[in-house]
């Protein structure tokens, strides 16, 4: 535990510069004349590559502009204030090497300090993000599915029936979101106001993979009533669902990969996503890999206490497997609703949910400890 603290508090310490800075100018005024202007030059090094700009205005009073244009637009951005005032992270792009960037600063009336700092995210950063995250993510499945089988004894038979558990759930989640997202998370917003939308929002999004996931592995463990016979075949259930899900987003990286790389329809929109990530969340190419193996650990607790329910026909195990993926999404969910996904490292939402992915390993085994024969009648009791 204290391992993986520290692991994840290195991963959320400011990122490295992203690529080469393209320009750094803190300037200060005195007052002492009507208008300041400043003008630079500058070109892209790579290709469809990303800018991000910093700017930071302590002026005691006075008008700032600072306008820039050029790399195959005729304006990038154009940007006016007065006194103090900032602007942190701004993108732009994708952006031409073909022809320089120029950068206008007309300063009015003003006294006081300011900073401007322009720098590159090299379009083959955020191709690499893509392909190497992707390419984690599915060798971590393959490494998890390989030593799930060889020292658990796990056969494909329950990875396999976990992962159709899941398809299965998520198709009814998916289909209940796209016609009951938007309205209900607009009552809610309407009915409890923009402090209440994001938490009670992230509870009805966690209260979707509750509802569906877990309990389509309820629906199963009712049905297929072998899974009940051994810990392995639950444990392999939830891996499964856990797998299946890791598989098909490492996959979706790489296909991101190829749609950027070819330049097809979408890829500005996914290299724009890759540069917003970046600018917040170092290492981002390593975030998926760690996120995927905390949500496993979830999966793998939460439907092994259901199926373990069942067996033992306790409703308790139930609820606590229903709870462990419910809290895992509420707080995703809150994540994405709040904005907070546009303005914190991804590393914070990781460590926010690394307690309840720790306490998973002792559930299962817990399970596995308790385990006994199902009886022969079927129904859960408090």
């Amino acid at each position: 535990m204290v391992r993986a603290l520290i692991a994840l508090l290195f991963c959320m310490i400011q990122s490295p510069a992203l690529g080469r800075t393209l320009l750094h100018y803190e300037g200060t005024e005195t007052g002492g004349q009507d208008t300041s202007y400043y003008e630079f030059e500058f070109s892209i090094s790579e290709n469809g590559s990303m800018m991000v700009m910093d700017l930071n205005s302590q002026l005691d009073h006075g008008e700032l502009n600072i306008w820039f244009g050029g790399a195959g637009y005729q304006v990038i951005g154009d940007y006016t204030g007065s006194g103090s005032f900032h602007y942190t992270r701004e993108i732009f792009g994708p952006l031409s090497n073909a022809q320089p960037v120029t950068v206008r600063i007309t300063i009015r009336q003003a006294a006081g300090e300011w900073l401007l700092d322009f720098r590159e995210i090299p379009r083959s950063a955020m191709l690499f993000s893509l392909l190497v995250s992707g390419c984690l993510v599915v060798l971590l499945t393959a490494a998890i599915t390989v030593w799930a089988k060889r020292h658990l004894s796990i056969s494909w038979k329950w990875l396999l029936v976990g992962a159709g558990t899941w398809v299965v759930g998520v198709i009814f989640k998916f289909v209940t979101a796209y016609f009951a997202n938007a309205p209900l998370l607009q009552i809610i917003k309407s009915s409890f106001g923009d402090f209440c939308y994001a938490p009670l929002g992230g509870v009805y999004i966690g209260l979707l993979t509750g509802v569906f996931e877990i309990g389509m592995t309820l629906v199963f463990a009712l049905l297929v009533r072998q899974m009940l016979e051994k810990p392995e075949y639950a444990l392999g259930v939830g891996l499964g669902a856990g797998l299946i899900e890791a598989l098909l987003i490492g996959l979706s990286s790489v296909g991101s990969f190829v749609t950027a790389m070819v330049g097809a329809t979408g890829s500005n929109a996914i290299t724009g996503a890759v540069a917003q990530a970046a600018v917040l969340t170092p290492f981002i190419w390593l975030i998926s890999s760690v996120e995927r193996m905390i949500a496993v650990a979830c999966h793998a607790s939460s439907r092994t206490l259901v199926i373990f329910a069942v067996a033992h026909r306790k409703q308790r195990y139930f609820w606590t497997g229903f709870l462990i993926l419910t809290l895992i999404d509420s707080i995703a969910g809150y994540y994405h609703l709040s904005g907070l996904i546009n303005k914190v490292s991804s590393w914070w939402i990781e460590l926010l949910l690394l307690p309840v992915a720790v306490v998973s390993i002792p559930i299962i085994k817990w399970c596995f400890r308790k385990w006994q024969n199902p009886p022969q009648d079927e129904g859960l009791k408090g």
